[in-house]
């Protein structure tokens, strides 16, 4: 392929591991010579989601404005599955290839001589390239993924349709890959799975969550490590010693997600933990960690879901009192047992509930906030602004303005000990300690 139309962009939609699998497709295709850029790319690869319907119409739209920038139009990811209707992607015009796995995308850029030709010749467009960056070189924070595949049988989700094998990474493996995020420069990695409690679940010998962490923490000059989402019975107590053991390089940050604070919606669900039992991991993780974060998502609008069933979610996440609530509607996905279940919520019940839950997970955010006021922390800074402040996220995932002046040398990506002053505005403002 001539140098000139080896340009392409990764865009991804959705969740933490298909964030982290674009990347990873974009850190392969520089190593066999395609140059990245974030504008204007010949090569645009739509990395999509299908969890709901509006990620899958994101990816949709998305790619029908790389189609008329004139890009080779690659989809990848998710929505690609023919268990997510890729058939409709087919459909829409000036698409050159619909694979859902990541791997053979690259083979197929790498040895495709067609899709030079298809590629109309165009003027030159400006773009910025970033190819001497390193991998994520746009984030402060690497994500790692060191599992995929979910067996569960939620009545909503897709997800066991797209992705139903178990597959970890195994320890040594992860390590090496840890490492050499640690020698690029990264002070906080997320480590994500798609089911990440069940991580090693295919490996022999039986290896666990909490054993991969303990190989993790052998590396050497590690910052320190996130988990991603983790569900709420798979939090165990080996678990929460070891983070409780290691409070500057394991992240007192925990996403748990809830989906409905009602039992019957729950069951309905096929969630397999009541509301007591899921407000009783909570009370484990406070028990063991010093003023944790413990992030959640709540789903509204399921089949079925009444005013009482609600009124049960918003009394629930009151109770439990999160750090943070990602709440979003419920959409109908093919092939899953929900799409099928009568008594739907009105579309305006649906956006009601969903503005109350935000609310709500607003009002939580802001006491979290300022009950940390007056802590020290440390910052993963991600922005640099001119006035010699700086912008980052501490071990709590909470957002931090860092008062000019900085310690010399203190730029994107390294980690800064804080004292937290006060807070307004969604924000933490704190010095330097």
């Amino acid at each position: 392929m001539p140098a000139d139309r080896k340009t392409f962009e990764v865009i991804s939609f959705g969740c933490k591991v298909n964030q982290a699998e674009g990347q990873a497709l974009a850190a392969r295709l520089r190593e066999f010579g395609f140059v990245e850029a974030d504008a204007r790319a010949r090569i645009a690869i739509v990395n999509t989601c299908a969890v709901t319907a509006e990620a899958a119409r994101q990816g949709r739209q998305r790619v029908r404005r790389a189609v008329r920038d004139g890009a080779a139009v690659i989809v990848t990811g998710c929505a690609a599955h023919p268990a997510a209707g890729a058939g409709a992607l087919g459909r829409l015009d000036g698409v050159g290839l619909i694979e859902a796995d990541k791997d053979r995308v690259v083979d197929f850029v790498r040895r495709d001589d067609g899709l030079a030709a298809r590629l109309a010749p165009r003027a030159a467009q400006p773009r910025r390239l970033t190819r001497d960056l390193a991998p994520s070189a746009a984030r402060s924070r690497a994500m790692l993924k060191v599992q995929d595949g979910c067996p569960d049988a939620c009545a909503y989700c897709i997800v066991p349709l797209v992705r139903p094998v178990i597959r970890s990474t195994p320890p040594e493996e992860a390590v090496r890959q840890l490492e050499a995020l640690v020698a690029e420069g990264y002070r906080e990695v997320m480590i994500c799975g798609i089911h990440l409690g069940l991580y090693g679940a295919d490996l022999a010998p039986r290896t666990r969550l909490a054993d991969l962490l303990e190989h993790m923490l052998t590396v050497p000059d590690l910052g320190r490590l996130r988990l991603s989402s983790i569900a709420p019975l798979e939090i165990s107590d080996r678990l929460l010693a070891l983070l409780r053991s290691e409070p500057e390089r394991l992240c007192p940050h925990l996403h748990v997600s809830l989906q409905s604070g009602d039992d019957g919606v729950l069951a309905r669900m096929g969630r397999p933990y009541t509301t007591s039992e899921f407000a009783g991991v909570v009370r484990r993780i406070r028990e063991a960690l010093p003023m944790p974060a413990v992030t959640t998502d709540v789903l509204v609008g399921f089949p079925g879901e009444t005013d009482a069933a609600f009124e049960n979610t918003l009394r629930t996440c009151r109770e439990v009192s999160f750090s943070r609530i990602h709440a979003f509607p419920f959409s109908p996905r093919p092939g899953t047992r929900a799409a099928a279940m009568p008594d739907p919520v009105p579309h305006e019940t649906v956006r009601a509930r969903r503005r109350a839950v935000s609310a709500l997970g607003d009002a939580l955010a802001a006491a979290y906030r300022k009950s940390l006021v007056g802590r020290a922390a440390r910052v993963v800074l991600e922005t640099l602004h001119p006035d010699g402040s700086a912008e980052g996220l501490s071990e709590r995932y909470v957002r931090v303005h860092v008062r000019a002046p900085l310690p010399a040398g203190a730029g994107r990506r390294e980690m800064l000990p804080v004292r937290l002053l006060s807070t307004a505005d969604g924000i933490l403002e704190a010095k330097a300690d």
